[in-house]
């Protein structure tokens, strides 16, 4: 169901209960970076703020529920990537783009909420989005199409390989080959339990929900529906971490999981 959202300018995002997140830069590549995300669909905002804290962890995407707002926001902050999830009330998504495209040429993906409302594939890339996306989706495909087009506009020139490892207390985790390691022992992850466990790491005292990390994993609501709660026991067992008293991962009962650990840290490699 397409609605609006009421205005709510400035207050940091709380996965249990979806707001507004505050403008934070991170240093990437010698500029400062910052996201912004136009639409009131919290699971939609929840995503794109995972997703981008997935790959820039620093990176805190600032949330504009209205597409009057988000014009606005977009004008006065210079974003470095603009997510719009067409579900907003105050103006339709084409009058939106095209008054985005009169004054920035910010990279800009949409995210189309299930049911498709606000506009079409054909439509939004016609009137300058470079990118679209409908949801059901993985995480990790949205993950992957903010990096690729961020690359195609020449704003970032790395590739995955050249993400820095991040350290939280005795836990190594190496995006660009997959490993974690605890102390000196290097622990067997599958993929998914690699992705969940960065996923987390990266969050770092935030709630992810259950619903979004089993999208993350499974891609699909019925599909997915519980499979985050036995990657977690797995990840725990992996990890010696005691669910009742959690050092790694906790759980946040009826609502998700929540990292706990040290936080987390690039770590300059040679």
């Amino acid at each position: 169901m397409c609605g609006g959202g009421g205005k709510v300018t400035g207050k940091r995002f709380d996965h249990s209960k979806p707001k507004r997140i505050v403008i934070e830069k991170s240093k990437r590549q010698g500029k400062d970076m910052n996201v912004v995300f136009i639409g009131s669909n919290p699971g939609a905002a929840q995503l794109a703020t995972l997703g981008v804290g997935f790959r820039w962890p620093d990176v805190i995407p600032t949330i504009a529920t209205t597409a009057s707002e988000g014009l606005e926001l977009v004008e006065r902050t210079s974003p470095e990537l603009v997510i719009i999830c067409p579900d907003f009330s105050d103006m339709p998504a084409p009058v939106l783009l095209q008054d985005l495209r009169r004054f920035s040429k910010v990279p800009l993906l949409i995210i189309s909420p299930e049911g498709g409302c606000g506009i079409e594939a054909i439509t939004a890339l016609e009137l300058g989005a470079d990118d679209y996306v409908r949801l059901p989706c993985e995480l990790m495909e949205i993950i992957a199409r903010m990096w690729a087009i961020l690359r195609r506009s020449g704003i970032l020139h790395a590739n995955f390989d050249d993400e820095k490892p991040l350290r939280s207390g005795q836990l190594l985790i190496n995006p660009a080959t997959y490993e974690a390691f605890l102390g000196d022992e290097k622990i067997a992850l599958t993929l998914s339990e690699f992705r969940l466990l960065h996923l987390l790491t990266t969050n770092r005292g935030r709630v992810v929900s259950h619903q979004t990390l089993d999208y993350a994993l499974c891609g699909s609501r019925e599909g997915g529906a519980g499979i985050a709660k036995k990657y977690v026991q797995r990840l725990r067992n992996k990890l010696g971490d005691d669910a009742n008293r959690p050092y790694w991962i906790a759980s946040v009962r009826g609502v998700g999981y929540r990292f706990v650990g040290p936080t987390a840290s690039p770590v300059e490699t040679s």
